[in-house]
């Protein structure tokens, strides 16, 4: 009689135990998570005729009230400026549209001038969608783009939500990670990370740096 006791007391004890773990929440496990090992970045070859660089949200880097990409609160942006520059002027003289996004509250003016818009650049302005309320959609159904290289700031912000929807809407997706930047590097790992790794997405993304995106044949 005993020993049904002691053998039922310790099958409750093992169910409890059970249970406990199984309601830990990710914020109890936090500290004791591994990163996973860093996705593999890729070399990619563009296609001139039907790819567009969207340029996102890189205003005020003259002004700081003018925009998130500053010294003061996003000085990760800033220091990604000349290889987006690069990017950008390779774009340019492969016949790449450039299209750009700027906050609200800020002008064309106020993008970093380094990466100053030309005349007949599309810019538009939104939040973190630069999908949403903007004409962004027909102008690259207009140029017949079916890829868009995505930059920006912040990588949590403009570039996830704004590459997913791409992505979702059928869009192939070119993400080089040196072009995209954050308040800290754990936001630009975890937006890595998603379009690695993420449903519906990861399949239309290649994760790759600017010196891997090659332009023409």
């Amino acid at each position: 009689m005993k020993t049904r006791r002691y053998k039922a007391f310790a099958a409750l004890a093992v169910a409890i135990l059970g249970a406990s773990a199984a309601q830990a929440t990710v914020i109890d496990e936090w500290n004791t998570i591994k990163a996973p090992a860093a996705p593999v970045l890729k070399p990619v070859r563009v296609n001139t005729l039907d790819t567009a660089l969207l340029l996102l949200d890189f205003n005020g880097a003259q002004d700081p009230s003018k925009g998130p990409c500053n010294t003061k609160n996003k000085p990760r942006c800033i220091a990604s400026l000349p290889k987006v520059e690069k990017l950008m002027e390779e774009a340019r003289k492969s016949g790449v549209p450039v299209v750009y996004s700027i906050t609200g509250g800020a002008t064309k003016g106020d993008i970093a001038s380094v990466l100053a818009p030309k005349e007949g650049d599309a810019v538009v302005q939104s939040g973190a969608n630069k999908f949403i309320n903007t004409d962004l959609e027909r102008i690259l159904a207009e140029k017949h783009i079916k890829t868009v290289i995505v930059t920006g700031t912040a990588s949590e912000g403009a570039v996830l939500n704004t590459a997913a929807y791409a992505a979702l809407k059928g869009m192939n997706v070119i993400l080089p990670v040196d072009g995209m930047s954050s308040t800290d590097p754990y936001a630009e790992q975890y937006v890595a990370w998603h379009f690695a790794n993420a449903p519906g997405v990861s399949a239309k993304t290649t994760l790759t740096s600017i010196d891997e995106i090659k332009f023409g044949k």
